[in-house]
């Protein structure tokens, strides 16, 4: 058989084969076209010594490419066995020949011997390591064996034999199982893997129970091996198998070999061990599920320890706000004071309200409240609230807001909220008596609200982490420590989350460190209304006509909350509990209770639904005040009976603008 023979047999053979002739030069005499296509070459090649036309790179005289493979190769003809080479590089040479390409390469040797038990020739197969693909897909294919001459029949015979040898001496380097059946169910090739596998040094002739499986896995494979002779279609499954590697699972494919006739001769099939790759699936859903178990917690600790912080908060709220209701702020050195721990106590609700409001949204429980809303109104509001920081640090603020209304479709609260979060960061970072300006407006089609400021600005390095969450980037480096209050890396990730979830968008902008920064929201516009006019929250008015009914384990929150109502004009009782207050709304008959749910004994939603069930006819509105607070609570206190959902600490002006309009109406 000639070079263009073998070529012929071997070029369409998947994978990348070099077939070599065991002479001093091992000359090239065929090559799949797989192998010319990933070494760059063509037939060219063929009849020429392999390292004449697979040289080194002359420009690295470290290479030993050359080497290495020139002794596989002789190894291959001293021990007449396969010999197989960690991976190497190799390089090859670009377009044109002058530049070497860096090249890594696992390469696999492999003898064909002569009739008489010598190395005639050595099939050279290659994967790139680079690339990763690997050449794993294998077929087996009938010679013809009709022929029409007597004098032919031999020749064909041992070009027959020939090319076997070379077809198994592919097969037999790789580490997938590549085998056929016969169509009485026996083997008539298995590859050198799976005869390992199977610890048989000759599978031909045997079936499913002769080497060593079960009986429920052999009637399996049976019943699939006449499928595919049935329907002449592949089938594909996966199972377990204990052979000489111990338990693994294996993928396979039974395929179907069609003869001249059109008719299924025989049944190949590959098998892949994927064990490792399951083993490796498990992991990663383990670890999801770790994950999510983690997230879980982790959300449940947040709701938790906000309760457990807002139930302190609340009395100390309230404490401030008798303070001032009381007069007790007319001393010009208590003042400062008041306002200082009003201050700090506001600071420690947002945190708390940041930590929760962060667990909604990464778990898509926030629902934005929309509504029509007038974009000057939104920043006026995030202005009041920031102003005790900013005349706290001494900063001067400038204001510059439309002329004529500009109209948003979203949350009010949420929007505040965003820019609120911006005007309170520039106050934190901003040195004492810097220079903060907020801009509002309609810019191409969009509302935009600018927030800059005279401040430390933003490294190019951390601009890209600004608005992860828990990241404050180089600004912790920068802010002033005498002015405490850092915060927790949570408001500007939560603010731009909010501007995402209005359609919007959050960014920032700063020429470095020592050149301030800007932050720019952007929203989309709502339909201009023809005649609409935003409307004033009503301010609070006396509770001279309101019986109201504080219930509270807390005493301190409890009691603390009575006096505020009575200095306010209201006609108070506080119970303690449960019992207490049934008992007390049957005394009392209060137009309104303010009733806390986590109680011991019996909670708050027991007793809205108690006071529901008793006093069907009594039209009294029964307000859930405390520190659970998230949609599934507030859902929880309606369906129980609650008229209003009011999250501890309450703030004493909204509270009592709610109890006016609950009297008035």
């Amino acid at each position: 058989m000639n070079s263009n023979d073998i070529h012929r047999l071997i070029k369409s053979v998947p994978g990348s084969f070099l077939v070599l002739r065991a002479d001093p030069q091992f000359t090239i005499a065929a090559a799949s076209d797989d192998y010319l296509r990933l070494a760059r070459c063509d037939e060219s090649i063929f009849g020429k010594a392999l390292f004449d036309v697979f040289t080194d790179d002359p420009a690295n005289p470290d290479a030993t490419g050359v080497k290495n493979l020139r002794a596989s190769l002789q190894r291959v003809i001293d021990n007449k066995a396969r010999d197989a080479l960690p991976m190497q590089r190799y390089d090859i040479p670009e377009a044109g020949g002058q530049r070497f390409e860096e090249r890594y390469w696992t390469p696999v040797n492999s003898p064909v011997l002569s009739e008489t038990g010598e190395v005639e020739y050595i099939v050279h197969r290659v994967a790139d390591a680079q690339s990763m693909a690997p050449d794993m897909s294998f077929y087996f294919r009938d010679l013809e064996e009709q022929k029409k001459l007597q004098e032919e029949r031999q020749r064909l015979e041992l070009e027959s034999e020939r090319l076997r040898r070379i077809y198994e001496a592919a097969l037999d380097s790789t580490p997938d199982f590549v085998y056929v059946f016969n169509l009485d169910h026996s083997f008539l090739y298995a590859n050198v893997a799976l005869r390992t596998m199977f610890g048989e040094p000759e599978t031909r002739g045997k079936k499913w129970l002769e080497l060593g499986y079960e009986q429920w896995h052999a009637d399996m494979h049976d019943r699939e091996i006449d499928q595919v002779i049935a329907t002449r279609m592949p089938i594909r499954g996966e199972v377990p198998f204990t052979g000489t590697n111990g338990r693994r699972i294996y993928d396979y494919i039974f395929a179907p070999v069609i003869g001249a006739d059109g008719e299924v001769v025989a049944v190949a099939g590959t098998t892949r061990d994927v064990t490792d790759r399951k083993q490796a699936e498990q992991a990663i859903a383990e670890h999801a599920k770790q994950l999510a178990e983690s997230d879980r917690a982790k959300d449940e600790f947040l709701a938790t320890l906000s309760h457990e912080l807002r139930n302190p908060l609340a009395p100390l709220r309230n404490s401030i706000a008798l303070l001032k209701l009381a007069g007790g702020t007319g001393d010009a050195r208590t003042a400062g004071i008041h306002a200082m721990m009003e201050r700090q106590v506001n600071h420690l609700v947002r945190l708390v309200d940041d930590l929760l409001e962060v667990s909604r949204i990464s778990r898509g429980t926030l629902t934005l409240r929309k509504e029509r809303v007038e974009l000057a109104q939104i920043v006026r509001n995030a202005i009041e609230t920031s102003d005790p920081l900013m005349q706290a640090a001494g900063h001067s603020v400038t204001v510059e807001l439309p002329s004529k209304a500009i109209w948003l479709h979203g949350d009010p609260v949420r929007l505040t909220q965003i820019i609120d979060n911006l005007l309170n960061n520039a106050a934190k970072y901003t040195q004492e008596g810097g220079r903060i300006a907020v801009r509002a407006g309609a810019e191409g089609g969009s509302a935009v609200v600018r927030v800059s400021d005279n401040g430390p600005g933003i490294s190019a390095e951390a601009m890209p982490r600004l608005f992860e969450m828990f990241s404050r980037g180089d600004r912790d480096a920068s802010r002033d420590p005498s002015r405490g209050q850092g915060g927790l890396g949570i408001g500007l990730a939560l603010s731009r989350r909010l501007a995402q979830m209005h359609d919007g968008t959050l960014e920032a902008r700063s020429a470095g460190l020592g050149q301030g920064s800007e932050f720019i929201l952007r929203l989309p516009l709502a339909e201009q209304p023809a005649d609409e006019a935003p409307g004033a929250a009503p301010a609070g008015e006396a509770l001279g006509k309101t019986r109201v009914l504080v219930v509270d384990d807390n005493h301190d929150a409890g009691d603390s909350l009575g006096q505020i109502l009575e200095l306010l004009g209201a006609d108070v009782r506080v119970a303690r509990d449960g019992p207490q207050a049934l008992e007390a709304f049957a005394d009392y008959h209060p137009s309104v209770v303010l009733l806390d749910i986590g109680m011991p004994g019996m909670d708050g939603y027991e007793v809205a639904r108690a006071i529901r069930e008793r006093h069907p006819h009594d039209a009294a509105t029964l307000v859930a005040l405390t520190g659970w607070g998230q949609d599934e609570d507030r859902k929880r206190a309606r369906d129980a009976g609650f008229d209003h959902h009011i999250v501890k600490p309450a703030e004493i002006d909204a509270l009592q603008r709610l109890l006016s309009s609950i009297e008035t109406g």
